[in-house]
């Protein structure tokens, strides 16, 4: 029985994306496996439990029938992390230990996500380094090809794991990266001895956020549209030209969030009629009655934040690299490039698994 662990050496890399995408192959295939994050930092109450967010999403979508607590035996609550900083959160380890040995049993590969990064948990001992020295577990690390430091962080994971580093996924590349991917780091990995067993490509999609996560991460309200709050916003303009250029400028794109101060009504007015996904209206300033009426009629959702225009434009490209794969139509998509984009014979082999 094989144990596989999907870490990486920053957070919002792809870890679920591609404990999602697996899932769904071995389940295609046949095998017989199971699913746990052994340590989540997003808690949720599922079934008068607590449980991870994201390891419940996995259960969920991938019809697996897990507990809670088979889905994430450890969750990072702040009693959790002040019990820890007093030594007295007790062994954690062998929670881990003994729910995945319940897990495994009679299964042919244990999936495990990993939290964070794979130095998340070690203050409470239980770090993605601990856990997969303890279980034996082998690491296929996802990251995002993005900065100078990617290789500096996979080559100190590489030796920190040893032999436990079973290959990498280089996740949201853009296109102009394949040809110095192809020429100068494939084969430095390849000489370095790790093996590479997918390309994700950076997706718009993968990218937006949905109109309730924006209100939950930019501590909005929202005024209209609640049943639209499952929206997609793949990109973000900034309503602060003249409404004379606004057509131009929204160019006939139909999935994008307007954030524009609230004392413009002429600009909401032109990003409704432009075919807004929703409007971000900043400063705390509430909109007319005939801006929230002409929104309901188009059904474009409406939320007003605290925060000036370009300090919510600031936040949200930070945010969208944590983007949430919560919306039916980013896991959908999230599962497809997955599955179109891991050398599935590769990984087969290396894991002793029949495709």
């Amino acid at each position: 029985m094989q144990i596989v662990y999907v870490g990486s050496t920053a957070s919002h890399s792809g870890k679920n994306l591609l404990c999602l995408g697996l899932g769904r192959r071995l389940k295609d295939d046949g095998v017989a496996f199971a699913f746990s994050k052994p340590y989540g930092g997003n808690p949720l109450k599922a079934n008068d439990a607590y449980t991870d967010a994201d390891a419940w999403l996995i259960n969920e979508t991938l019809g697996l029938g897990q507990s809670p607590e088979q889905c994430c035996p450890v969750v990072r609550t702040q009693d959790l992390v002040a019990h820890s900083l007093r030594h007295q959160a007790g062994d954690l380890m062998s929670v881990i230990r003994a729910s995945c040995q319940d897990l495994a049993s009679g299964k042919e590969l244990l999936l495990l996500a990993g939290g964070g990064t794979l130095a998340s948990g070690a203050v409470c001992g239980i770090s993605g380094y601990q856990v997969t020295e303890q279980l034996g577990a082998r690491v296929l690390l996802v990251d995002r090809y993005e900065n100078g430091f990617y290789l500096d962080h996979l080559l100190h994971a590489r030796d920190c794991l040893g032999e436990r580093l079973l290959g990498v996924v280089i996740n949201s590349l853009d296109q102009e990266m394949n040809a110095a991917l192809e020429e100068t780091v494939l084969p430095y990995l390849a000489d370095e001895g790790i093996k590479v067993f997918g390309r994700l490509p950076r997706d718009q999609v993968l990218g937006a956020l949905a109109v309730a996560d924006l209100v939950e991460m930019l501590g909005g309200k929202l005024l209209s549209g609640a049943k639209f709050a499952d929206r997609l916003a793949t990109r973000f303009f900034i309503g602060a030209m003249q409404v004379r250029h606004a057509s131009k400028f929204f160019g006939g794109v139909r999935d994008f969030a307007c954030i524009v101060g609230g004392d413009r009504p002429d600009m909401q007015m032109a990003a409704i009629e432009g075919g807004a996904a929703c409007l971000i209206l900043t400063g705390n300033l509430y909109p007319s009655e005939i801006i929230l009426s002409r929104a309901e009629e188009h059904e474009v959702p409406v939320l007003v934040v605290r925060d000036d225009t370009f300090s919510v434009a600031h936040r949200l490209e930070r945010l969208r690299e944590a983007a949430p794969l919560r919306a039916g139509a980013k896991v959908e998509r999230g599962l497809k490039l997955v599955l179109e984009g891991m050398d599935w014979a590769g990984l087969y082999a290396a894991l002793g698994l029949k495709g």
